[in-house]
């Protein structure tokens, strides 16, 4: 008997602990209550186990084109000047203004027609001479080429007008401002894949807009030229 009453004793403890923690009676689980159905929507699911993100496959890098070789590195020259000297005076406004010599070489095979511009970078791109229409197969211009907008030789050569516009077409010299420090005058050769369809005394921007696209390779020959 003394046995029922320890045990009897231990759950009235074990209950007013419970009430003292909540301050509410410990619910007792009712015997007579239905049990839970498992395929009723709200019986409560087990939580789903983690799964694992898959990882998300690498981007392909881009794929960059080969760079193309140049296997023929074009060259322009000069007999009237050395690329990176002084400009001889007679190719200037301060002398006779004529055009100088040219010649070049190692053109790419695939070249239709080349084209010629001379411009003052030290001026905005000032143009001084635009020509195009010279065959693939000519290789050189001789000095003091007329500044006629159609050309008799070579056969087809063409020319433009300069930046002072219409009145000066073909190639008048260099003619920097006195003070303006040493200018580098700019011959630039474009190899083309075309025959340029330009009429005769296009304008420097004309002349940049029909080149555009067809440049196989192109050249520079700098002569330097300062007003003092």
């Amino acid at each position: 008997m003394w046995i029922t009453s320890i045990f009897t004793l231990m759950i009235s403890m074990t209950a007013s602990v419970g009430f003292a923690q909540s301050g509410q009676p410990v619910p007792m689980p009712d015997p007579m209550a239905p049990k839970p159905d498992p395929k009723d929507p709200k019986f409560p699911k087990p939580d789903s186990p983690v799964q694992p993100a898959e990882p998300k496959p690498a981007e392909p890098k881009p794929v960059e084109p080969a760079p193309i070789p140049d296997e023929t590195p074009m060259k322009l020259e000069s007999e009237s000047f050395v690329n990176g000297a002084v400009f001889p005076t007679e190719f200037t406004a301060d002398g006779e203004g004529t055009s100088p010599q040219l010649n070049w070489k190692d053109a790419p095979k695939e070249t239709i027609s080349f084209a010629i511009m001379m411009d003052d970078p030290n001026a905005r791109g000032f143009v001084h001479w635009t020509i195009w229409g010279i065959p693939a197969t000519q290789s050189e211009l001789a000095a003091d080429l007329p500044r006629d907008l159609e050309l008799k030789e070579p056969k087809g050569v063409r020319q433009g007008v300069t930046s002072w516009g219409a009145e000066r077409p073909g190639y008048w010299g260099s003619a920097p401002p006195k003070g303006s420090g040493v200018h580098k005058y700019t011959f630039t050769l474009y190899a083309l894949d075309v025959n340029l369809e330009l009429e005769p005394g296009a304008n420097p921007k004309k002349f940049r807009k029909a080149i555009e696209g067809h440049v196989l390779a192109k050249t520079k020959l700098v002569g330097l030229y300062e007003r003092k």
